[in-house]
């Protein structure tokens, strides 16, 4: 039986992941590598354009899959994100220069949806940071496109330190989802930024080929609670953090988020095998509203990770109490061999447990290749 095209871009995005540093043998419980950023989108056309227009990323490519999003009912993703099998979906996603991790846009049709846009300092709430080497050009994009700015004044924030000088905006996109835009003096490409345009050719390239004006991307993360939030993705997830012991002030990025005289408090997440971050960060001294979307809404937001065994880790989260937001409370099987689960963490952001795939060998002279 044929594979649907959706189930198809799911397994690409897993593959992207091979290409990441070798990963240590793990607890079944524990997070092994990165996946890519999910965002539900309200017109998947229009965000793709958005994010190739004005910010200048790549459309990820996987054989001969079309670039142009395509739009079918799919009952094993209907099932993973909570909708009637009869809804039509579609799928983009677009390069980032970290190994293994790709934006990732969905489009749902046919469905009764909820607008979701979270203030920054809203639990829930993303920013999507990238580090550029060239600011102006986007800059120029922005006001030519109207792009809305959160940053006060609607001019980049100048930092100076023994680094050298940082420019750094807020802008959103189509549906709202905060881009911080940041550049450094003397900035440099990752040495994991695969092979530049090179790169961007092919299946799965084990670099994400990201070449161009965007050198680094992370995460930063909006959240209720520091403690709760440590304990689900330290304690249960198994990611390292780096907490911060008390808020702080920071007038800069107050300044990027247009909200004057917030307090910050970060936990930092370096996910395993890659240079890719989540910061986690509870904000204090502004109004906040917490999160009440299904994870299926214009606005959500999902992050993909890989683990040793998928029902093994839903299960331990299950029993920690854990709300799983896909259909059947459980595990969906995208395929005979590919099984995945969306579960909600206690800040209203979803997460969405994977195979960690291994790279396949190289295949014996005259053996008959393999199918899915």
């Amino acid at each position: 039986m044929k594979t649907p095209v959706i189930c198809r871009l799911l397994l690409g995005a897993a593959a992207l992941c091979l290409g990441a540093a070798p990963i240590v043998a793990a607890a079944a419980g524990e997070v092994l590598g990165a996946g890519n950023f999910i965002h539900i989108v309200a017109n998947l056309n229009r965000t793709v354009s958005f994010y190739h227009d004005v910010l200048g990323l790549e459309l990820a490519t996987f054989g001969s899959q079309p670039q142009a999003p395509r739009f079918a009912p799919d009952a094993p993703v209907a099932q993973l994100y909570a909708v009637p099998t009869s809804t039509p979906v579609g799928v983009a996603m677009l390069r980032l220069p970290e190994r293994g991790v790709a934006l990732e846009f969905a489009e749902f049709r046919n469905v009764e949806q909820r607008s979701v846009r979270p203030r920054p300092q809203d639990p829930g709430a993303a920013v999507l940071v990238l580090d550029v080497r060239n600011l102006d050009p986007i800059l120029r994009k922005v006001h030519a496109a109207q792009v809305p700015i959160v940053t006060v004044g609607g001019v980049p924030v100048v930092q100076r330190d023994a680094a050298g000088r940082t420019r750094s905006i807020v802008v959103t996109d189509p549906d709202g989802y905060f881009i911080e835009l940041v550049e450094h003096d003397g900035a440099s490409a990752p040495e994991d930024a695969g092979n530049g345009a090179a790169a961007n050719n092919g299946a799965a390239a084990a670099g994400n080929g990201a070449a161009g004006n965007v050198l680094h991307a992370h995460l930063m993360l909006s959240v209720a609670d520091t403690d709760r939030t440590v304990h689900f993705y330290r304690d249960l997830l198994g990611l390292p953090l780096q907490v911060d012991a008390a808020f702080a002030p920071d007038a800069a990025l107050s300044r990027e988020l247009g909200a004057r005289h917030a307090q910050f408090r970060h936990s930092i997440a370096t996910v395993p095998g890659t240079g890719f971050t989540y910061d986690f960060v509870e904000w204090k001294g502004v109004a906040r509203r917490p999160g009440q979307a299904r994870v299926f809404d214009h606005g959500v937001d999902v992050l993909r990770f890989t683990v040793a065994n998928v029902d093994t880790f839903v299960d331990q989260l299950k029993a920690d109490g854990v709300r799983v937001a896909s259909t059947g409370d459980a595990p969906v099987a995208i395929t005979a061999v590919f099984r995945a689960c969306i579960l909600a963490d206690p800040s209203g952001l979803y997460v969405e447990p994977v195979p960690h795939l291994q790279p396949r060998r190289p295949q014996a002279q005259g053996q008959a290749p393999r199918t899915q």
